[in-house]
This record gives C-alpha cells, sequence and structure tokens, in this order.
C-alpha cells in the first residue's frame, strides 16, 4: 500500500511518458486502418521516423519529410528513408503518393489551406489522406486556446484552430471523401492539463479513457465525429 501511495505522488508530480493521448490514437492507425504491403507511403511530420518504422514492418514502403534535423539524423539513424520539407511545400509530384499520413502533426501547420491543398496535391486517384486532429470545441481545448493568447512560451502560441470538421470541409472541397473516423479519448469535459502544467496526472487519464471505452462499448470506428471525444484519426480517399 506504502510503494502504491509513493508512485501516485510521484506520477502526480511528475507525469509519466509518453502522453495517454498517443494510446488509442496509435492504436486506431497501426491496428483498425488497413494497410496493404507494396503501397507508397509518405509520412508528413515524420519525426525520428517511429511510424515510418512500424508501417514499414507492416510492408508499406515508407518515406518521411520533417522540419526538424534532429529528428531527421535519428530517424535516418535508424534506417528510414526522409528529407526536410514543410507540408505547405512538399518536393513531390502530383499524385505520387497512395498514402499520404500526417500524425500528431496537422495543428501545427500554417497556413491550414495551403497544407490541405498540399497534402491532397500528392495523392493517387483512390490513394488515402490518413491524418489526425483534435476536437477545438472540447472544453480542454477552449482552455488551451485562451491560455495560449497570452503564453510567453512560442511553442504553445503557433499553429492553426482547425477542428476536424474545418479539415474534412476543407478537404472535401478538394475531391477528398471521407472513408473512415476512428473517435479516440472519449474524456469529455476533462481539462487534465494547461498548457505544460498537468491537473491531473497521465496515468490516471490512461486508465480513464480505458475504463470509459470498456463501460460503453463505444468502437473506435465511428460514423461520425463523437463531440465527446477529443481526438480523431480520419481516413479520407481521393476520388
Amino acid at each position: 500500500m506504502l510503494d502504491r501511495a509513493r508512485w501516485e505522488w510521484r506520477e502526480w508530480r511528475t507525469p509519466s511518458n509518453p502522453s495517454f493521448i498517443q494510446e488509442e490514437l496509435d492504436y486506431a492507425l497501426l491496428h483498425e486502418v488497413k494497410w496493404v504491403a507494396g503501397a507508397r507511403l509518405l509520412d508528413v511530420g515524420c519525426g525520428s521516423g517511429a511510424y515510418c518504422k512500424a508501417l514499414r514492418e507492416r510492408g508499406v514502403r515508407t518515406i518521411g519529410v520533417d522540419l526538424a534535423m534532429a529528428s531527421l539524423t535519428q530517424a535516418r539513424g535508424a534506417g528510414i528513408s526522409v528529407g526536410q520539407a514543410s507540408a505547405i511545400r512538399l518536393p513531390f509530384a502530383d499524385a505520387t503518393f497512395d498514402d499520404v499520413l500526417c500524425h500528431k502533426t496537422l495543428y501545427l501547420v500554417n497556413p491550414p489551406e495551403a497544407a490541405a491543398a498540399e497534402l491532397t496535391r500528392i495523392v493517387k486517384p483512390g490513394g488515402r489522406l490518413i491524418f489526425s486532429t483534435s476536437n477545438q470545441t472540447s472544453p480542454y481545448m477552449r482552455v488551451q486556446a485562451a491560455v495560449r493568447q497570452r503564453s510567453e512560451n512560442s511553442r504553445w502560441r503557433t499553429g492553426n484552430a482547425w477542428s476536424a470538421s474545418h479539415w474534412i470541409s476543407a478537404l472535401s472541397r478538394l475531391g477528398l471523401i471521407v472513408s473512415a473516423i476512428y473517435s479516440c479519448n472519449l474524456i469529455w469535459p476533462i481539462v487534465y492539463r494547461v498548457c505544460d502544467t498537468w491537473l491531473v496526472p497521465n496515468e490516471w487519464m490512461r486508465r480513464y479513457t480505458r475504463k470509459v471505452r470498456r463501460l460503453t462499448g463505444i468502437p473506435l470506428r465511428t460514423e461520425r465525429l463523437l463531440g465527446f471525444a477529443q481526438d480523431y484519426l480520419i481516413e479520407m480517399t481521393r476520388g
């Protein structure tokens, strides 16, 4: 009991990593989305190449782009094919890729309209754009938006305020059609963190999301964007 109490106290003071929000998003990406061996995929905002590596193990031919040279160096060290590029200016010909992935990155891009057009441009007809984004109307995101405007930390003041519905609307106008929606992290209305300050420990939120999913029986894949989900993974197909 004492050891458990000490662990809970440490978790409160210094929340563990990775963030609980990654669990359902990553499960949807790696286990719910149907990947085709031999398909050519571009990971936009690939970071150190973790998803390129995971998808390569499923037979997908992957290449990644990112702006951070340190991350690209790490990816190259892991044998991942990568290059430096922005989501609003990708150095590829039209209709190059079977799949384009932008996972946990879209909130950073500006202007979002330019990114939507560029991501669509490089997808082959019949190919997919697979991306994750957040529910900007949730209490959590509304609090972040209010605090971000007053934050001195530039990291919290960058990016865009597009919600999932904004991305779907913009991409639909460009000829993409929603083929699957995964509603992740059913945490509404909990505000578990304000910028870098955790109000509810990460591990507590992990247990909570698992319990909500188990008790409600709601599947990850849903017919529409669930309003009480915090995050979404979305597949859109180019006609």
